[in-house]
């Protein structure tokens, strides 16, 4: 079984036209400063509807992550679903990419890396730094 794939909105589009380009962008409050994810209308920190889309530093760290013992999907190694923390302070959803889970911990240094599954979707993912 192969893995969903997202469909993009109209309000989504940018950030999935970003990951295509490998420069993943996130939208960012030209009010407080403070990076949103997932694509919002509104600054859910001050309510500004001023957000521009900016490029992130692919940097983070793992706040939480869980290892699928099965997965129906292909992958070249576990299933690792993580909520990981961008430099910029923005949470995501995430998996990340590894042979060996058991060397993950929380808090733990993680960088961007994607992965191309469709001619219109490059999934942003996240691999050991």
């Amino acid at each position: 079984m192969s893995r969903s794939l997202p469909t993009p909105s109209k309000i989504s589009q940018p950030f999935w036209d970003s990951c295509k380009s490998e420069h993943m962008q996130i939208q960012r409050c030209e009010d407080c400063g403070v990076y949103a994810f997932y694509p919002v209308y509104i600054c859910p920190e001050c309510a500004s509807r001023h957000l521009a889309w900016t490029s992130v530093s692919g940097k983070g760290t793992i706040h939480t992550f869980t290892v699928a013992a099965k997965s129906s999907f292909e992958l070249e190694g576990p299933l690792v679903v993580a909520l990981v923390e961008l430099e910029e302070g923005a949470m995501m959803v995430s998996n990340i990419r590894t042979k060996s889970p058991e060397t993950l911990s929380i808090g733990a240094p993680v960088r961007l890396a994607y992965e191309r599954v469709s001619d219109e979707i490059t999934l942003p993912m996240f691999e050991p730094a």
